[in-house]
């Protein structure tokens, strides 16, 4: 299991949630001898985290040792915008033209679960985390966009899904002031969070709870002997009963990991702070979590301090899925001028943080949580960009995998799902960029008469 190295970026610039965070809570440093113990978790994300929480919660005799190559939220948990929303999966069409109608209510009722779990750890821990349920839009920038975003909302509440409205034009402005917001699905029941500080919320309950966890320490290589898991890392063996892959974008390095999902890459920057005029200028108020409508969509969102995070556009699926594909100009400069064009009392304003990370896909984008060998490993994969809320879910599902047991949890259509796998290189990267030039065309296809950006 090859764990750091050249398939790691290890010139990273600190993004914005590093940079304003608090100090984080402390580890284990690095394991420094051979240890024995029930439970280990290769990832020290939201996913691994969560696991080690609920499982240390259901049974606190457990041995839990959490095995991060780097530090906690090294990964998509400490890079991603902060958005606590109900999609899954790529996008509500796709869910429903590969899994059906009633898979697609069932996965969003377990979203919806999500969110209220989260909310409830929030409140009975009192954890600071800027949770705020503001609500999320998906904006319409074309009236082709606006006709497909109307037949979602049209497609939810023929499934008896309440809880998305339509806006037209004039009541979208009045929220948040765009020239080029036609109209917008709005959805009350989701909100937006800081990213890191949730990050050192669930590693606090983690380490409080009694799970080990240690930093620095890459697992080079797993090996099944007499049916325990022995991880090979650099300054000790850990053997474990039980082994959880929390490691999300990074899985594909894993040994037999490799055809389960594929790392995409997508780039964000957050701009220094508005002024008063500015901000009087544009609106929202409310704080809303944003997307538009694109198959390469854009999502943004005011921070607690007065500044726009600004993500998505132009994106990467690397050759080999190799990971040191955290910096893109390209993909900067677009989100500069998306800033611009999307509220031009903003043009030009000053860019303060800009980075860059990876986020897992499956063969057909849908999320998956399984075992294999047996169900001593377990793992968690696929949250295509949309995992802030989901991934504390997977943990939960993990811990009932783990330790066998049959809930409601582990009867979701989603977990021990059979897929394609992944085909090797070239095919691989073929295939990724076949899919991606079908939705580039779509894209072009739907904004064609608006000047591109």
């Amino acid at each position: 299991l090859i764990a750091t190295g050249p398939g790691y970026n290890q010139n990273l610039a600190p993004t914005y949630w590093e940079a304003t965070a608090g100090t984080p809570p402390p580890d284990d440093g690095p394991v420094t001898q051979d240890m024995d113990v029930y439970v280990a978790i290769i990832g020290g994300g939201y996913t691994g985290l969560s696991a080690a929480y609920h499982l240390k919660t259901a049974d606190p005799g457990l041995d839990v040792a959490i095995l991060e190559a780097e530090t906690t939220g090294y990964g998509a948990s400490g890079r991603n915008a902060g958005f606590v929303m109900t999609l899954f999966g790529a996008s509500v069409s796709l869910m429903k033209t590969l899994h059906g109608k009633e898979r697609v209510r069932e996965a969003h009722e377990f979203m919806v679960r999500a969110i209220a779990e989260l909310e409830a750890m929030i409140e009975t821990h009192d954890l600071d985390c800027d949770y705020e349920r503001s609500g999320f839009l998906k904006v319409a920038t074309t009236p082709a966009y606006a006709s497909r975003i109307q037949d979602e909302i049209a497609f939810f509440h023929s499934l008896g899904i309440d809880g998305f409205e339509w806006l037209g034009r004039d009541a979208l402005q009045a929220r948040v002031r765009s020239p080029g917001f036609l109209g917008a699905s709005f959805e009350p029941g989701c909100g937006l969070i800081n990213p890191m500080k949730w990050l050192d919320a669930l590693r606090r309950l983690a380490s409080e709870s009694g799970a080990g966890l240690f930093e620095g320490t890459p697992v080079r290589e797993v090996r099944r002997e007499s049916g325990r898991y022995r991880l090979i890392t650099p300054n000790g063996i850990v053997t474990a009963e039980k082994i959880v892959y929390a490691t999300n974008g990074y899985t594909h390095l894993l040994p037999g990991m490799r055809s389960k999902q594929l790392p995409a890459f997508v780039y964000v920057v957050v701009t220094e702070p508005l002024t008063p005029d500015q901000q009087a200028a544009i609106g929202w108020e409310g704080r809303e979590g944003i997307e538009d409508g694109l198959n390469f969509m854009h999502f943004y969102r005011r921070t607690r301090d007065g500044r726009i995070l600004a993500g998505g556009g132009p994106g990467s699926v690397p050759f080999g899925g190799n990971m040191d594909n955290d910096a893109s100009p390209r993909a900067w400069s677009h989100l500069e001028r998306f800033i611009g064009d999307t509220f031009p009392p903003l043009r030009g304003i000053g860019i303060a943080h800009r980075w860059g990370g990876a986020f897992s896909v499956t063969s057909d984008s849908t999320p998956q949580v399984g075992t294999f060998d047996g169900g001593g490993a377990a793992y968690a994969i696929g949250c295509t960009g949309h995992g802030v809320a989901q991934a504390h879910m997977n943990g939960r599902i993990l811990r009932d995998l783990v330790l066998a047991r049959k809930t409601d949890l582990t009867e979701l259509w989603f977990v021990n799902r059979r897929s394609f796998p992944i085909p090797p290189e070239p095919m691989r990267w073929i295939a990724a960029h076949t899919v991606t030039a079908a939705m580039a065309l779509d894209d072009w296809w739907c904004n064609r008469g608006v000047r591109q950006r």
